[in-house]
């Protein structure tokens, strides 16, 4: 299934759209330039203030679009046609079912992107490592000469590639829960899914964790095929009533990391070193195994000798076990996309050796027991932020691990710098979402980076 991902809007000019969320990560962005691009009238709706927009809001300004800010209380929904809903606004949210009321089009940023796109797509979900999952795949499928277009939840938006797309160019993305709800109710999804893990996560947007499965499962609604790994039984539980093609990695599959971190094939022959894959940890060998596995699939041909030339040119995404390039005798590493405590537990296994550790955020609901137990294992000290920041402690010190209560991520760096010494490592891994006191956990993981660089240059 090529370039047949579902029925469009037809044709958008003079339509009236309303974008309900403009948002910060560049989708909401990129559906107004493409809306406006269309010839549609567009309204952007957005709770924040311009102020706190910023650019993004002046931008989509620039391109002709009308802004209500501070509120979605000025949208007449008797004449609008279209409503285009960023992700992160519920589907049962009272404008969102004030627009389906009056019979306007319910629609998302990606939904306009897989209705017209021409070539194969690889969707990407899962708790944890989606991101880099989808990064790895694109890089594979590049060194391989392969035309490919990378977007989704990990930034941006792939409406903008339309013009250049062909029925050869293959999308990867990365999908939220939050997206795959929007792909469900329009009946759209990826040609291959690939799902590396399933964990409780957004359990106070899903409610539980039931519904948070339910939501990942929607990946799978017209998939030809898909990519499961071997480890993980929830993930597996998704697979009722999938009737595609199944490729499995991880221990006894196709692709897996060996105990020395090399990444072998079913027969143990080693791919790719563990000295040439430039992230730590197993877990990002597993991402790697999902994502070779995913590109065999949707290519349909053996990929394996692309790996270690692909390694090469790889990057880890930003904020995800990123080294900070401070000028101290200390290593700061920056991993704010942590946002769940298996995340940080996983991430605290791959550092492998002590840490001060910093930790913590607004609470989702999660079973923060991964993170106890490996903090208690692995972490020299913890210093605690955020609105979970105290009682985290609390809890920690019952554990006999040594922490402080220190509130920001400022403070944290300060106090780390003091108590750590050469050759030590700081690991901001905050296993907590970030929006208690961050917009999201890019701006979290840019003012950590920040504060380590100041801390650098006055040490």
């Amino acid at each position: 299934m090529s370039g047949q991902h579902g029925a469009g809007l037809g044709e958008l000019d003079g339509r009236r759209v309303v974008v309900l969320g403009l948002g910060s990560f560049g989708g909401g962005l990129g559906a107004v330039q493409w809306l406006c691009d269309q010839g549609a009238e567009v309204v952007v709706s957005d709770r924040l203030s311009l102020e706190e927009l910023g650019p993004v809001a002046t931008e989509a300004q620039r391109c002709g679009a009308k802004l209500l800010l501070g509120s979605h209380d000025g949208i007449d929904w008797n004449t609008e046609d279209v409503v285009v809903v960023n992700p992160a606004i519920p589907l049962d949210a009272d404008p969102v079912m004030a627009a389906r009321e009056k019979d306007a089009m319910v629609t998302c940023e990606f939904a306009l992107v897989l209705e017209r796109w021409p070539g194969p797509v690889i969707g990407v979900t899962g708790s944890n490592g989606k991101t880099t999952t989808a990064m790895l795949a694109s890089v594979l499928l590049r060194e391989a000469g392969a035309e490919v277009a990378l977007g989704g939840n990990l930034g941006g938006s792939l409406l903008a590639s339309l013009s250049d797309a062909t029925a050869k160019t293959i999308a990867v993305v990365e999908l939220s829960s939050f997206m795959l709800e929007g792909l469900e109710r329009q009946g759209l999804g990826p040609d291959v899914a690939i799902i590396t893990n399933v964990t409780p996560n957004h359990l106070d947007r899903h409610g539980s964790f039931e519904n948070y499965l339910a939501a990942k499962k929607a990946i799978l609604l017209r998939a030809r095929g898909a990519v499961m790994s071997t480890e993980d039984e929830s993930s597996r539980s998704l697979l009722n009533e999938f009737s595609g093609e199944v490729s499995w990695f991880g221990e006894g599959g196709k692709w897996a990391p060996s105990s020395d971190g090399d990444l072998v094939n079913e027969v143990g022959e080693v791919i790719v070193r563990n000295r040439d894959i430039p992230l730590l940890g197993r877990a990002n060998r597993m991402n790697l195994a999902a994502g070779l596995a995913g590109v065999e699939m949707i290519t349909g041909k053996p990929w394996g000798e692309s790996v270690a030339p692909a390694m090469k040119n790889y990057s880890p995404p930003p904020h995800r076990m990123e080294r900070v390039d401070s000028k101290g005798d200390v290593v700061w590493i920056d991993d704010s996309a942590s946002t769940t405590p298996e995340s940080t537990a996983a991430t605290l296994e791959a550092i492998g050796r002590p840490c001060v550790l910093i930790a913590g955020g607004r609470d989702k609901g999660l079973d923060p027991t991964p993170l106890f137990e490996a903090a208690s294992l692995m972490a020299k000290c913890v210093l605690t932020i955020g609105e979970t920041g105290r009682g985290l402690s609390e809890k920690l010190q019952t554990l006999g691990v040594e922490t402080h209560s220190v509130g920001t991520v400022e403070e944290a760096v300060s106090v780390a710098a003091r108590i750590s010494k050469t050759g030590d490592v700081v690991l901001f891994s905050p296993g907590y979402s970030s929006h208690d006191q961050f917009q999201d956990f890019r701006s979290r993981g840019h003012r950590y980076v920040k504060e380590v660089l100041v801390q650098s240059e006055g040490s």
